[in-house]
């Protein structure tokens, strides 16, 4: 080995232990000792699930509309902190502009919110960001959530001690954390459920590939026997909508057989059926587990939102249900980011549901 080379080993191996300090020092910050005194909040939600367990709205937290009032969900989709302190930065800012522009009721974050190894001081670094806005938010893991040092359980633990965070770590029979429901009221009657779901990993199948994960039949089963237990409750069925990471299967169908491809080999939804455009064709399951079929059964659920595809901000309607990206928010990370612009998208409850995204130009 040269002088010159020896030199430059030297240089990346103190360079690397300056980084193991800062990561150190990160997940161990001073304020340690203030969150460990802050009491768990309360759980709302079922220890296990089963179809025989009885049903009450008490497992799910509401949140009251104001009448005559439109209430406004944000959605700020793989926002993907990490490592790259000056990215972050900028989406922090992106996101408090957003926040200011939409003044939504609820916030939602659709999954790999953090990524990296410093994952501990990434996430106090987030929820202290979202309590500051002092906005009621609800988030789902995605598949770069869990590659750091913090492991899921002991992330869902600190969404779940966040004052303003309406996350439930769900029934421990159910695949992974993050299986919840939350009822938007109107004068104290269910207008709206919202349900979140945990598929954000990948897993193997039987053809040794590694791909994106399904709902599994207790997951589908929880939604059947919450969906009916609202009608029940409230005397009609109450319509709802579902928030994961990766999109269904049937997201993939629509936009492959209903949208026109572009020269640019973008596939562009047709005026009639929505609104946007994908990239590339969505990431989702080599298999369908049913969750669709029984979606269009129950008749409850009438929009499915989803983020992780970063470049794909479409939104269509199939065969009754419309299929919806929440538009990435912020640049990070580079250089693993092609959107052609950022923003978030909202979703506005009122006699109708309405959608729109809010567009920011990418600097």
């Amino acid at each position: 080995m040269t002088r010159s080379k020896k030199g430059l080993t030297v240089l990346l191996t103190v360079a690397l232990c300056l980084l193991a300090v800062f990561q150190l020092f990160a997940l161990t910050g001073c304020d340690d000792q203030q969150e460990q005194n802050q009491p768990p909040r309360e759980k709302k939600y079922l220890e296990e699930w089963s179809e025989d367990v009885e049903f009450s709205t008490d497992y799910f937290p509401n949140i009251e509309k104001e009448p005559g009032k439109k209430f406004k969900i944000m959605l700020l989709t793989d926002l993907q902190l990490w490592g790259d302190l000056s990215a972050n930065n900028e989406v922090y800012i992106m996101m408090d502009e957003l926040v200011a522009e939409a003044n939504p009721d609820l916030i939602i974050l659709l999954g790999d919110n953090v990524s990296g190894l410093t994952t501990d001081y990434l996430l106090k670094e987030l929820i202290a960001k979202m309590e500051s806005y002092k906005i009621p938010w609800a988030p789902v893991f995605g598949n770069h959530d869990t590659e750091g040092l913090m492991k899921l359980d002991a992330q869902a633990q600190k969404y779940e001690e966040a004052e303003y965070c309406l996350f439930e770590t769900g029934p421990e029979n159910l695949y992974g954390a993050g299986n919840y429901a939350i009822n938007i009221t109107e004068n104290g009657k269910a207008v709206q459920t919202l349900f979140f779901f945990d598929n954000g990993r990948y897993t193997k199948y039987e053809d040794g590939t590694e791909k994106e994960i399904y709902l599994s039949e207790e997951q589908i089963g929880w939604y059947e026997w919450t969906v009916k237990g609202m009608a029940e409750a409230e005397g009609h069925t109450v319509p709802s909508m579902t928030f994961s990471h990766f999109a269904m299967p049937q997201f993939r169908t629509a936009v492959e057989t209903l949208c026109t491809k572009g020269e640019n080999g973008y596939y562009y939804v047709p005026e009639e059926l929505g609104f946007g455009y994908c990239q590339y064709l969505p990431g989702v399951a080599p298999v369908d587990s049913g969750f669709f079929a029984k979606a269009k059964e129950l008749g409850s659920t009438t929009h499915i939102f989803c983020g992780h595809d970063h470049e794909n901000n479409a939104s269509i309607l199939y065969e009754g249900i419309r299929f919806t990206y929440g538009l990435k928010t912020g640049c990070s990370p580079r250089p693993w980011n092609d959107a052609d612009y950022y923003g978030a998208t909202v979703i506005e409850l009122g006699d109708d549901v309405n959608l729109y995204n809010i567009e920011k130009d990418k600097t």
